[in-house]
Protein backbone atom coordinates (compact mmCIF):
# COMPACT_ATOMS: atom_id res chain seq x y z
CA UNK A 1 0.00 0.00 0.00
CA UNK A 2 1.50 3.27 -1.24
CA UNK A 3 1.95 6.19 1.89
CA UNK A 4 -0.70 8.29 0.51
CA UNK A 5 -3.26 5.61 1.16
CA UNK A 6 -1.80 4.62 4.73
CA UNK A 7 -1.75 8.33 5.24
CA UNK A 8 -5.64 8.07 5.60
CA UNK A 9 -6.32 4.81 7.52
CA UNK A 10 -7.72 5.65 10.86
CA UNK A 11 -11.26 4.46 12.30
CA UNK A 12 -13.89 6.94 13.56
CA UNK A 13 -17.86 6.91 13.93
CA UNK A 14 -17.75 10.87 12.72
CA UNK A 15 -17.64 13.99 14.41
CA UNK A 16 -21.32 13.67 15.50
CA UNK A 17 -20.92 10.45 17.00
CA UNK A 18 -18.07 11.22 19.25
CA UNK A 19 -15.68 13.97 17.89
CA UNK A 20 -13.27 12.42 15.76
CA UNK A 21 -13.52 13.11 12.37
CA UNK A 22 -13.56 10.33 9.62
CA UNK A 23 -10.92 10.86 6.58
CA UNK A 24 -13.95 11.48 4.15
CA UNK A 25 -15.56 14.45 6.50
CA UNK A 26 -11.30 15.72 7.00
CA UNK A 27 -11.12 15.63 3.11
CA UNK A 28 -14.55 18.19 3.25
CA UNK A 29 -13.21 20.48 5.14
CA UNK A 30 -11.84 23.73 3.64
CA UNK A 31 -8.93 23.58 6.38
CA UNK A 32 -7.38 20.00 4.96
CA UNK A 33 -4.55 20.33 2.67
CA UNK A 34 -4.30 17.58 0.08
CA UNK A 35 -2.71 14.68 0.04
CA UNK A 36 -0.53 16.22 -3.01
CA UNK A 37 0.05 19.36 -1.12
CA UNK A 38 1.38 17.30 1.81
CA UNK A 39 4.10 15.37 -0.01
CA UNK A 40 5.64 18.92 -1.08
CA UNK A 41 6.77 19.86 2.73
CA UNK A 42 5.28 21.39 5.91
CA UNK A 43 2.23 22.81 5.81
CA UNK A 44 -0.86 23.17 8.05
CA UNK A 45 -3.62 21.04 8.60
CA UNK A 46 -6.37 22.17 10.18
CA UNK A 47 -9.52 19.76 11.92
CA UNK A 48 -11.95 22.73 12.31
CA UNK A 49 -15.40 20.71 11.62
CA UNK A 50 -18.02 22.78 13.54
CA UNK A 51 -19.35 26.23 12.55
CA UNK A 52 -18.55 28.62 15.90
CA UNK A 53 -17.76 32.45 16.14
CA UNK A 54 -13.44 31.78 16.48
CA UNK A 55 -11.16 33.48 14.14
CA UNK A 56 -8.00 33.70 15.78
CA UNK A 57 -6.02 31.48 13.08
CA UNK A 58 -6.45 33.84 10.84
CA UNK A 59 -4.87 36.72 12.65
CA UNK A 60 -2.17 34.47 13.66
CA UNK A 61 -1.13 33.66 10.34
CA UNK A 62 1.52 36.31 8.73
CA UNK A 63 1.24 34.50 4.97
CA UNK A 64 -2.51 35.44 4.93
CA UNK A 65 -2.98 31.46 4.48
CA UNK A 66 -6.14 31.56 6.90
CA UNK A 67 -9.33 33.24 5.78
CA UNK A 68 -12.23 32.51 7.80
CA UNK A 69 -13.81 36.26 7.01
CA UNK A 70 -17.63 37.25 7.61
CA UNK A 71 -19.57 35.66 9.21
CA UNK A 72 -17.34 34.94 12.07
CA UNK A 73 -18.49 31.63 12.03
CA UNK A 74 -17.04 30.61 8.23
CA UNK A 75 -15.11 27.45 8.56
CA UNK A 76 -11.20 28.37 8.02
CA UNK A 77 -9.66 27.97 4.69
CA UNK A 78 -6.48 27.07 3.97
CA UNK A 79 -4.80 28.28 1.22
CA UNK A 80 -2.18 26.05 0.43
CA UNK A 81 0.07 27.98 -1.81
CA UNK A 82 0.73 30.61 0.89
CA UNK A 83 1.02 28.12 3.77
CA UNK A 84 4.71 27.95 4.69
CA UNK A 85 3.91 25.65 7.95
CA UNK A 86 5.34 27.96 10.58
CA UNK A 87 3.16 26.93 12.86
CA UNK A 88 2.44 30.32 14.14
CA UNK A 89 -1.59 29.44 14.20
CA UNK A 90 -1.10 26.11 16.22
CA UNK A 91 -0.90 28.23 19.70
CA UNK A 92 -3.94 30.65 18.61
CA UNK A 93 -6.19 27.79 18.31
CA UNK A 94 -8.78 27.94 21.68
CA UNK A 95 -10.09 24.15 20.28
CA UNK A 96 -6.89 22.79 19.69
CA UNK A 97 -7.39 22.10 16.39
CA UNK A 98 -4.73 23.21 14.08
CA UNK A 99 -1.43 20.49 13.53
CA UNK A 100 1.41 20.82 11.07
CA UNK A 101 2.10 18.33 9.32
CA UNK A 102 6.12 17.58 7.50
CA UNK A 103 5.89 13.94 5.95
CA UNK A 104 9.06 14.87 3.88
CA UNK A 105 11.22 14.77 7.26
CA UNK A 106 13.18 12.29 6.15
CA UNK A 107 12.83 9.07 4.16
CA UNK A 108 10.86 7.20 6.63
CA UNK A 109 10.00 9.61 9.34
CA UNK A 110 7.12 12.66 9.58
CA UNK A 111 7.01 15.73 11.67
CA UNK A 112 4.35 16.50 13.51
CA UNK A 113 3.62 19.61 15.32
CA UNK A 114 0.77 20.06 18.29
CA UNK A 115 -0.53 22.12 21.02
CA UNK A 116 0.49 20.40 24.46
CA UNK A 117 -0.97 22.49 27.39
CA UNK A 118 0.24 19.73 29.88
CA UNK A 119 2.81 19.48 32.34
CA UNK A 120 5.65 18.26 32.79
CA UNK A 121 6.69 19.23 29.47
CA UNK A 122 8.61 16.67 27.76
CA UNK A 123 12.46 17.23 26.44
CA UNK A 124 13.74 17.09 22.93
CA UNK A 125 15.17 13.76 22.47
CA UNK A 126 12.14 12.01 25.12
CA UNK A 127 10.95 8.65 23.62
CA UNK A 128 7.28 8.99 24.13
CA UNK A 129 3.84 7.49 23.27
CA UNK A 130 2.26 8.73 20.09
CA UNK A 131 -1.16 9.23 20.59
CA UNK A 132 -4.13 9.50 17.68
CA UNK A 133 -6.86 11.75 18.39
CA UNK A 134 -8.96 9.41 20.72
CA UNK A 135 -5.74 9.45 23.01
CA UNK A 136 -4.37 6.17 22.28
CA UNK A 137 -1.19 4.89 21.23
CA UNK A 138 -0.56 4.69 17.49
CA UNK A 139 3.05 4.17 17.21
CA UNK A 140 6.34 5.15 19.00
CA UNK A 141 7.81 8.71 18.30
CA UNK A 142 10.84 10.89 19.30
CA UNK A 143 10.61 14.38 20.38
CA UNK A 144 12.57 16.75 18.30
CA UNK A 145 11.95 20.52 19.61
CA UNK A 146 9.49 21.89 22.33
CA UNK A 147 8.37 25.50 21.44
CA UNK A 148 7.37 27.74 24.51
CA UNK A 149 7.25 31.50 24.32
CA UNK A 150 5.61 33.99 25.95
CA UNK A 151 3.46 34.90 22.77
CA UNK A 152 2.43 31.67 22.71
CA UNK A 153 0.08 32.14 25.36
CA UNK A 154 1.53 29.33 27.46
CA UNK A 155 0.36 27.46 24.98
CA UNK A 156 3.60 25.11 23.78
CA UNK A 157 4.09 23.66 20.54
CA UNK A 158 5.83 20.07 20.44
CA UNK A 159 7.27 19.11 16.95
CA UNK A 160 7.89 14.69 16.93
CA UNK A 161 9.11 12.47 14.76
CA UNK A 162 7.10 9.74 13.92
CA UNK A 163 6.99 6.73 10.91
CA UNK A 164 5.42 8.56 8.02
CA UNK A 165 2.33 6.41 7.20
CA UNK A 166 0.75 7.92 10.74
CA UNK A 167 1.16 11.39 9.97
CA UNK A 168 -2.50 12.35 9.86
CA UNK A 169 -2.92 9.56 12.49
CA UNK A 170 -0.73 11.27 15.26
CA UNK A 171 -2.20 14.17 17.30
CA UNK A 172 -0.48 14.13 20.58
CA UNK A 173 2.07 12.05 23.06
CA UNK A 174 0.81 10.43 26.13
CA UNK A 175 1.04 12.39 29.05
CA UNK A 176 4.33 12.48 31.61
CA UNK A 177 3.20 11.34 35.55
CA UNK A 178 3.84 15.21 37.15
CA UNK A 179 6.40 13.75 40.10
CA UNK A 180 5.22 11.48 42.85
CA UNK A 181 1.21 11.11 44.14
CA UNK A 182 0.61 13.60 46.59
CA UNK A 183 -0.15 12.69 50.01
CA UNK A 184 -2.09 13.48 52.98
CA UNK A 185 0.70 15.41 54.42
CA UNK A 186 0.33 18.19 51.07
CA UNK A 187 -2.87 18.19 48.67
CA UNK A 188 -4.91 14.83 49.21
CA UNK A 189 -4.79 12.08 46.76
CA UNK A 190 -7.33 13.65 44.58
CA UNK A 191 -4.99 16.49 44.17
CA UNK A 192 -2.64 14.08 41.70
CA UNK A 193 -4.67 15.54 38.98
CA UNK A 194 -3.96 19.17 39.68
CA UNK A 195 -1.33 21.20 38.68
CA UNK A 196 0.14 22.13 42.19
CA UNK A 197 3.27 24.36 40.45
CA UNK A 198 1.26 26.64 38.05
CA UNK A 199 3.56 28.89 35.55
CA UNK A 200 1.74 31.88 36.06
CA UNK A 201 0.34 31.52 39.74
CA UNK A 202 3.50 29.76 40.71
CA UNK A 203 3.34 26.97 43.74
CA UNK A 204 -0.09 26.52 45.01
CA UNK A 205 -0.67 26.38 48.58
CA UNK A 206 -3.01 23.59 50.34
CA UNK A 207 -6.52 25.20 51.03
CA UNK A 208 -9.63 23.76 52.93
CA UNK A 209 -11.80 20.68 51.89
CA UNK A 210 -15.42 20.37 51.62
CA UNK A 211 -17.40 17.87 50.90
CA UNK A 212 -19.13 17.66 47.63
CA UNK A 213 -21.34 15.27 46.13
CA UNK A 214 -21.66 14.38 41.93
CA UNK A 215 -24.38 11.71 41.36
CA UNK A 216 -24.37 10.45 45.01
CA UNK A 217 -21.29 9.67 45.34
CA UNK A 218 -18.55 12.15 47.77
CA UNK A 219 -16.09 14.57 45.93
CA UNK A 220 -13.43 16.30 48.32
CA UNK A 221 -13.31 19.77 46.33
CA UNK A 222 -11.24 23.09 47.45
CA UNK A 223 -12.13 26.09 49.02
CA UNK A 224 -12.66 28.89 46.44
CA UNK A 225 -12.16 26.59 43.66
CA UNK A 226 -14.57 26.43 40.29
CA UNK A 227 -17.09 23.20 39.89
CA UNK A 228 -15.16 22.19 37.12
CA UNK A 229 -11.43 22.54 39.07
CA UNK A 230 -12.97 19.82 42.07
CA UNK A 231 -14.41 17.50 38.60
CA UNK A 232 -11.24 17.42 36.64
CA UNK A 233 -9.53 16.06 39.80
CA UNK A 234 -11.43 13.46 40.76
CA UNK A 235 -11.19 12.17 37.04
CA UNK A 236 -15.04 13.38 35.64
CA UNK A 237 -14.91 14.72 32.50
CA UNK A 238 -17.88 14.20 31.22
CA UNK A 239 -20.67 17.11 32.19
CA UNK A 240 -23.92 16.70 30.70
CA UNK A 241 -25.11 14.69 27.72
CA UNK A 242 -26.85 16.93 24.61
CA UNK A 243 -30.74 17.03 24.15
CA UNK A 244 -30.65 16.45 20.75
CA UNK A 245 -28.59 13.36 20.29
CA UNK A 246 -27.70 12.55 23.61
CA UNK A 247 -23.81 13.53 23.40
CA UNK A 248 -21.18 13.81 26.19
CA UNK A 249 -20.00 17.08 26.65
CA UNK A 250 -17.36 18.40 28.79
CA UNK A 251 -15.32 21.36 29.92
CA UNK A 252 -14.65 23.54 26.53
CA UNK A 253 -13.90 27.33 27.15
CA UNK A 254 -13.65 27.52 30.48
CA UNK A 255 -14.37 31.06 30.90
CA UNK A 256 -18.07 30.67 30.59
CA UNK A 257 -19.47 31.45 26.95
CA UNK A 258 -20.14 28.33 26.04
CA UNK A 259 -22.55 25.71 27.61
CA UNK A 260 -20.72 22.47 27.17
CA UNK A 261 -19.82 22.25 30.77
CA UNK A 262 -23.22 22.83 32.06
CA UNK A 263 -24.57 20.57 34.80
CA UNK A 264 -27.65 20.12 37.20
CA UNK A 265 -26.42 21.45 40.90
CA UNK A 266 -28.44 21.85 43.93
CA UNK A 267 -31.82 20.95 41.64
CA UNK A 268 -31.16 23.82 38.91
CA UNK A 269 -30.12 22.91 36.10
CA UNK A 270 -27.63 24.60 33.41
CA UNK A 271 -25.35 26.17 35.58
CA UNK A 272 -21.75 26.58 33.89
CA UNK A 273 -19.50 24.38 36.38
CA UNK A 274 -16.62 26.47 34.92
CA UNK A 275 -17.27 30.12 36.84
CA UNK A 276 -19.29 28.37 39.71
CA UNK A 277 -17.27 28.11 43.13
CA UNK A 278 -17.93 24.99 45.11
CA UNK A 279 -19.84 25.36 48.27
CA UNK A 280 -20.07 22.96 50.87
CA UNK A 281 -22.73 20.18 50.40
CA UNK A 282 -23.19 21.31 46.98
CA UNK A 283 -25.50 18.01 44.99
CA UNK A 284 -23.84 18.05 41.48
CA UNK A 285 -25.61 16.02 38.76
CA UNK A 286 -24.79 15.23 35.28
CA UNK A 287 -27.28 16.79 32.88
CA UNK A 288 -29.34 14.87 30.11
CA UNK A 289 -30.98 17.33 27.52
CA UNK A 290 -31.94 20.08 29.49
CA UNK A 291 -32.10 18.85 33.07
CA UNK A 292 -35.12 18.16 35.28
CA UNK A 293 -35.65 21.66 36.74
CA UNK A 294 -36.45 23.34 33.22
CA UNK A 295 -38.39 19.83 32.12
CA UNK A 296 -40.53 20.46 35.04
CA UNK A 297 -40.95 24.65 34.21
CA UNK A 298 -41.79 23.54 30.98
CA UNK A 299 -44.45 21.17 32.07
CA UNK A 300 -46.74 23.66 33.74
Amino acid sequence: MDTNKRLLLWESKGCAAEGIPTPEELKKTPGFCSLERLQKGSVAVIECTQEIPCNPCEAACHQGAIKVGSPITNLPVLDVDKCTGCGLCISSCPGMAIFVVDVTYSDDKALVLFPYEYLPLPGAGDKVAATGREGKKVCEGEVIRVLDKPRQGHTPVVSIAIPKEFALQVRSIARKEAGAPATKDNLGSEDKRRILTHPILSQQEPQKEVAITVDNKKVMARKGEMIIAALLSAGIRVNRFTAKYNQPRGLFCGIGQCTDCMMTVNGTANVRTCVTPVEEGMAIETQYGHGKWVEKIEKK
